[in-house]
Parts: structure tokens; C-alpha cells; sequence
């Protein structure tokens, strides 16, 4: 639960910063980024500046590090699939 509030939190960061701010909006910017540097801190947290693709923009991730473990053996699941489905393909 924690995670993905805090990846709204840096989303929303992001997309406030776009545009003109209200005090409202600067008071919120602001406790976002005290909880970011909170959760920068905590050694069960890696946090990393990511781009999208197809974007120039920036922004803060931060996961677990459980999840950030999943996500790693995902992808490697993912590319041994696509590699022994290319291999079957074409007879390597």
C-alpha cells in the first residue's frame, strides 16, 4: 500500500509542477516531497530517476525492494520465454 502511494505521490509531484501552482497546491508539493525524502531514507525502498519512452520528462520511482525483486525476475522470465520461442522458431 505503501508503494503505490508513494509512486502517486511522485506522479502527481511531476504533473503539479507542469503548472501553475495554487498555495494549496504548493503546500501539497511540499508534504509530497518531505515523504519522498522519508521513504529515500528507508533501506526497504529503492528509489531510482526513470524516464518513459517516448518522453524527455523524469521522474522519482521508488519500490520496495521485494518488488523491485519481483519485477527483476519477471523481466528475466519474460526474455527467456521470448528467447526459447525465437530459438523453436527458427531452428536454433
Amino acid at each position: 500500500m505503501k508503494t503505490s502511494t508513494v509512486i502517486l505521490l511522485c506522479t502527481s509531484v511531476l504533473t503539479l509542477s507542469a503548472c501553475g501552482m495554487t498555495e494549496g497546491a504548493k503546500q501539497k508539493d511540499a508534504k509530497v516531497m518531505s515523504e519522498l525524502a522519508e521513504v529515500e531514507k528507508d533501506e526497504n525502498y529503492i528509489c531510482k530517476t526513470v524516464s518513459r519512452i517516448g518522453s524527455n520528462f523524469k521522474k522519482r520511482r521508488c519500490i520496495t525492494k521485494e518488488a523491485h525483486e519481483r519485477e527483476q525476475k519477471s523481466a528475466k522470465e519474460a526474455l527467456e520465454k521470448v528467447d526459447r520461442n525465437w530459438s523453436n522458431h527458427t531452428g536454433g
